[in-house]
């Protein structure tokens, strides 16, 4: 990878996560699914100590409503990601799908770190359970693999091959992935594009379509302040983060990932 690109993700994801996170003590929560919503959400986040970023099997977490009800206690387990940037530091994130019963803000406590997060009536994104959009990406029919993805090579060409459009009116079953690979605001987009190529080798016949965040890719690289927002962003009511969407041959979204979805956790619903 370009040396350039592996510090400039690293900084932007330092940038994004002291913006939104809170200190306590010697803890603090990156909550890095943002999008939150009445009913069965997929919740994650990183927790990082004195020591850099925790990597426990499991930690239990308590979730209180505005005015301390709902009161959930769970258990969120540890999901470690592919070290595409080769630190050998074992990191990953915290998961568990939580259900949430009311809108307004929360609190997650951990031992005697607390951070507030906000849970939407309706969420801002495509839910589960809704039909996917008829987006019309660009293919490498169109366009030469530059001008589709600020990712590095070696690039996999067979996520650039298929429309969405196409996808949904061949009642294929198939895989989105939204993220820009060298200005993501996370550090898992080099991760999700390993996990990526691992499901494209155990499922072969299952479409898999990367739809870079920006539409100039090629002026992004040059000057990230002149990027332009794919349509895809606005057809699926997504942010700049990183997504994931598998969807059914009928065209319905049956799992939605906003950040870092395993390799396990995408196969729980391929199976």
């Amino acid at each position: 990878m370009n040396k350039l690109y592996k510090f400039i993700i690293p900084f932007l994801l330092i940038i994004n996560l002291l913006s939104c996170s809170q200190s306590i003590e010697n803890a603090q929560v990156f909550i890095a699914t943002d999008d939150l919503q009445i009913g069965s959400n997929r919740f994650t986040f990183a927790l990082a100590d004195k020591n850099g970023l925790v990597n426990r099997e499991s930690i239990e977490v308590t979730l209180n409503g505005e005015g301390g009800y709902p009161k959930i206690i769970k258990s969120f387990n540890f999901v470690e990601f592919p070290d595409y940037y080769n630190t050998e530091l074992g990191n990953g994130v915290f998961t568990q799908i939580i259900e949430f019963e009311k809108a307004g803000i929360w609190k997650l406590k951990i031992g005697d770190t607390e951070v507030e997060f906000d849970v939407k009536d309706i969420s801002n994104s495509k839910n589960v359970g809704d039909l996917a959009p008829k987006s019309l990406n660009l293919t490498i029919k169109e366009k030469n693999i530059e001008q589709l993805t600020t990712g590095i090579p070696p690039i996999n060409e067979n996520f650039y091959i298929h429309k969405i459009r196409d996808l949904l009116t061949e009642n294929k079953k198939f895989i989105l992935s939204v993220m820009s690979p060298a200005f993501c605001t996370d550090p898992t987009c080099g991760p999700q594009l390993e996990t990526l190529n691992d499901l494209a080798i155990k499922f072969n016949d299952l479409p898999i379509v990367h739809v870079d965040t920006y539409s100039n890719p090629n002026q992004v690289k040059k000057d990230f302040e002149n990027r332009k927002l794919n349509q895809i962003i606005e057809d699926f009511g997504i942010s700049e983060d990183q997504w994931l969407f598998i969807i059914s041959e009928n065209g319905m979204i049956i799992a939605k990932f906003q950040g870092y979805a395993s390799l396990e956790q995408i196969e729980e619903y391929l199976n």
